[in-house]
């Protein structure tokens, strides 16, 4: 009779506890969540301001790959090698990519945990923002790289390379500031990162902003590419 007692007097309070417990433990998990939100979408807006800097690490690690080793005979060396041209472009090219995409996914990221220490957990824990952010900074890369290694291919000077190709980068970003061409960058990045980190659909007028881009950055290697492997000549 005790136990029944007790049971019948304290289930409706405990069954009210658990209830509060569970309600406050969903509402901090949708602050968190949110906080997370903002904090990487605060990071991708980043793309837009790091569109020059990218450009210039870019244009130095393509310039050394490419045209500073045909200039000095280097190039000529790796292709004397049995190794075929598409492996050597490839390689090349991957690397140049990789360097430039690791260092500024890497302070994106580290800007991303230390905006809000206390909610770094939420951040690492949400993966698919951190995979959007992730997808804008290889957006961006795989532009500049593309750019300035069609740049370096087609000059085939360390300087002209160099110069040539920072001064176009620079170009278009005066171009599509101040003509206010969404498609160009460093605008169609920030477009990119709005688009992923909105909570409105994409509108059909946004498609030739977003994709304008990569199928640019697409064509580029494809160009450099067939250069490379069938047009180019090393001395």
């Amino acid at each position: 009779m005790l136990a029944l007692f007790t049971y019948i007097t304290f289930l409706p309070r405990g069954g009210s506890f658990s209830f509060t417990v569970l309600q406050e433990s969903l509402i901090w998990e949708e602050i968190t969540r949110k906080l997370a939100f903002y904090t990487i979408r605060d990071a991708a807006g980043f793309t837009f301001l790091a569109y020059l800097p990218m450009s210039l690490f870019a244009s130095i690690f393509v310039t050394l790959s490419f045209a500073y080793e045909i200039e000095n005979g280097l190039m000529k060396v790796h292709l004397s090698h049995p190794i075929s041209r598409r492996n050597i472009f490839l390689s090349k090219l991957t690397s140049c990519f990789l360097i430039t995409f690791l260092t500024f996914s890497a302070s994106l990221l580290a800007y991303s945990f230390l905006r809000i220490p206390e909610n770094s957990l939420s951040v690492i824990f949400s993966l698919d923002l951190i995979s959007k952010l992730l997808l804008l900074v290889a957006l961006e890369t795989l532009f500049v790289t593309s750019l300035a290694v069609s740049f370096s291919l087609f000059s085939g000077k360390a300087s002209v390379s160099l110069i040539g190709s920072f001064a176009t980068f620079y170009f278009i970003q005066v171009l599509s500031e101040n003509a206010n061409l969404e498609f160009l960058p460093p605008i169609a990045f920030r477009n990119q990162a709005s688009f992923l980190f909105a909570f409105s659909t994409m509108k059909s007028a946004d498609v030739t902003s977003l994709l304008a881009a990569p199928v640019a950055s697409a064509v580029l290697v494809l160009l450099s590419y067939l250069y490379f492997s069938r047009r180019m000549q090393v001395n």
